[in-house]
């Protein structure tokens, strides 16, 4: 079998590969949160760009084409990580398209100044901005800020973790999905994890679905998340007509100590832990990892690699059941 390439829509390069002498520890989520703050802080912009290499190097490795990536813009990283991730951008646009979203880890409560920051990484050049619902105390008003900050950029990309912490107290996802709508943003706006609607009732969850199917934006799941929270309703968003997206997340730090940035993998983990069995589910799964951003930049950068990717396998089903490397890498023909 063939492909073109697989589809990794969420993951943090910027902040994965720490030293070896991070060990990782169990902690609530708040500890390890500090401790990447700690990291951040130290990280030089070439310890940051050296990192974020590992981690295409890896997905590259297992057949990844297309690679969306959360670059924290606040006061402890400043700018290092957007300038490195730039540059890596460029260095590899002939094996990997890398779409850049500034996004803002922290919140605004803890650091005001972020949003400075974040329209100096506009200036520098990126492809969306991102925010986090949990980190404020006003979610909403998070939201609506970025949202302000993202329009006036006229970037391709609006993109929130929302209601990762699974609370659901924390379920900002109606909202989100409310102004998306207003705002006619649609396939521009990504809500990522969406955890806190695994939890909630199952008839304001059915409500929550529908408006989101409504206003036209894309659900990100990143099933490794799986090991601190509850993963969102991935079969009764697709149900809906949610377009779906899946990510690696993390690769190697202080919430995810594995991940080989192989997308087949993070697909058979989906699939166990919602039972994607029948084999129209796994087809799904398949599509979602190679179905390709609609948007005509990301189109016409994609067309330009010079490789496909060669599998070896009697069946398309065995591509999840087995989640393997591609045998070899085999120039385009034009």
């Amino acid at each position: 079998m063939q492909i073109s390439g697989w589809m990794n829509y969420h993951t943090h390069i910027d902040k994965g590969f720490l030293p070896e002498n991070q060990k990782y520890k169990d902690a609530e989520a708040p500890v390890r949160a500090a401790w990447t703050r700690d990291i951040k802080m130290m990280r030089s912009k070439a310890e940051i760009k050296q990192a974020a290499a590992q981690s295409l190097e890896k997905m590259y490795q297992y057949g990844t084409s297309y690679v969306r990536t959360n670059v924290d813009v606040d006061p402890l990283f400043e700018l290092r990580g957007l300038e490195a991730l730039l540059e890596l951008k460029e260095e590899w646009k002939e094996k990997i398209v890398i779409d850049i979203v500034a996004f803002n880890q922290e919140g605004f409560d803890r650091f005001p100044e972020t949003e400075v920051l974040l329209k100096e990484a506009i200036k520098l050049g990126v492809d969306g901005i991102g925010g986090h619902t949990s980190m404020d105390e006003d979610g909403e008003a998070h939201i609506d800020k970025i949202m302000d900050l993202a329009e006036k950029a006229s970037v391709d990309w609006i993109e929130f973790h929302t209601d990762e912490t699974g609370r659901i107290d924390d379920f900002h996802l109606p909202y989100l999905a409310k102004v998306t709508k207003e705002r006619e943003l649609g396939e521009k706006m990504t809500a990522i994890h969406c955890c806190s609607l695994a939890n909630v009732k199952d008839d304001l969850a059915s409500k929550t679905i529908e408006a989101v199917a409504q206003s036209g934006m894309s659900v990100t799941t990143c099933p490794t998340a799986i090991a601190t929270r509850s993963l969102t309703r991935i079969k009764e968003l697709s149900s809906a007509g949610v377009p779906i997206q899946v990510g690696s997340d993390n690769l190697r730090d202080f919430f995810n100590p594995l991940g080989s940035g192989n997308m087949l993998q993070y697909g058979q983990l989906l699939a166990y832990v919602q039972r994607f069995y029948e084999p129209a589910e796994v087809e799904n799964i398949l599509e979602w990892l190679q179905k390709a951003p609609s948007n005509s930049r990301v189109q016409s950068e994609l067309k330009k690699l010079k490789h496909t990717f060669l599998y070896k396998i009697d069946a398309e089903r065995e591509l999840l059941a087995e989640a393997p490397a591609p045998i070899k890498k085999a120039a385009v023909t034009l």
